[in-house]
Parts: C-alpha cells; structure tokens; sequence
C-alpha cells in the first residue's frame, strides 16, 4: 500500500482507540471531522494523509505556497 494511503484499520484506531468500531461508526466520525474518505471495496474505508490533515487544519485543502520562491527581493 502507498504510504500516504491511511487504511481503514488506522482510521478505526483514529476514531475509537483500543476498539474495532464498525464502517458506519468510523464513516460518521470521518463526516463529523470533515475528513474525505473512499470505499475500499473490502468492507471498510481509506482515506490519504493529506486529507487528515487539511480536516485537522494542519495544512490548506489548496496550499500552493510551495509555487512561491521565498526569496522575493
């Protein structure tokens, strides 16, 4: 698996530490928290890290400051 792909089993663990919550509890708990999410046509969801962190506000859903040299005189 790619490593920017958060399975569903991490997802799992995201929403409900130490439990094995079903699909619709960790889907709900992805909706609430703003996460975007896909069917992985096993039974469950995935989602990528980027867009944990955007719903996390840790980084812009379109964060183009790497376009700019910073160095601008």
């Amino acid at each position: 698996m790619h490593p920017s792909i958060v399975p569903f089993e991490t997802l799992q663990q995201l929403c409900r530490p130490g439990e094995n919550p079903r699909r619709a509890t960790v889907e709900a708990w992805a909706k609430r928290e703003g996460i975007l999410y896909r069917y992985d046509g096993k039974g469950g969801i995935f989602t990528t890290i980027e867009a944990v962190n955007v719903a996390l506000g840790v980084a812009a859903a379109n964060d183009d400051r790497a376009a700019y040299e910073p160095d601008i005189i």
